[in-house]
């Protein structure tokens, strides 16, 4: 568990180094933006040094394989 936690404390200082600079003079929106998209890195972090059994992008992705079957079947005819 140390592991992880070093691993995303590196990559996380690694990405705030980069970005502090421009967050600054970014504008509100952006910065808006910028936390919405935060929030998935932050819950799929803590997914991973906890090693929860909670939904991840693998189960999301499981979500749209029926529709995708559907909508190529629907595309292509000659498949069934």
């Amino acid at each position: 568990m140390v592991g992880k936690i070093i691993c995303i404390l590196l990559l996380a200082s690694a990405m705030l180094a980069h970005d502090i600079p421009r967050f600054r003079q970014a504008s509100i929106r952006d910065r808006v933006v910028y936390g919405v998209l935060l929030l998935p890195v932050l819950y799929l972090g803590f997914i991973f040094i906890a090693a929860k059994p909670w939904p991840n992008l693998d189960s999301i992705f499981n979500l749209f394989t029926a529709p995708a079957e559907h909508i190529v079947h629907w595309i292509n005819p000659a498949i069934s």
